[in-house]
């Protein structure tokens, strides 16, 4: 699985568990001044399903994205830099001269008696 399923993975688990939460503070009967344990227990492990959600999302490329974000003069300098070094490549290329073919081999002539 690539690294974009798991961030879809972990968002759906986020989203189960936030929906099984909502669904016992909804049906539960209501406790004067009490939190049920299992409403505890979803909430904490909604938490650790957010930390899950953000560490996945910045280790695949979200710390990029807001370093681009704070940073955009640098960030536009870099894709000016690989856009002329493709440009350069391309031109580079072009200008090559093409390389010889290689030779057909023939094949031998046939024996003769």
């Amino acid at each position: 699985m690539t690294a974009d399923g798991w961030v879809w993975v972990s968002l759906g688990l986020l989203l189960a568990l936030l929906g099984a939460r909502a669904w016992v503070v909804e049906t539960g009967h209501a406790t004067l001044g009490r939190t049920p344990v299992k409403v505890k227990v979803l909430t904490g492990a909604c938490g650790l399903a957010v930390a899950l959600v953000v560490g996945l999302v910045t280790a695949n490329g979200g710390a990029r994205l807001v370093w681009m974000v704070l940073h955009p003069v640098e960030a536009q300098a870099q894709q000016d830099a690989a856009k002329a070094a493709e440009r350069a490549a391309k031109a580079s290329a072009a200008l090559a001269p093409p390389a010889a073919p290689a030779p057909t081999p023939t094949a031998p002539a046939p024996p003769t008696r």
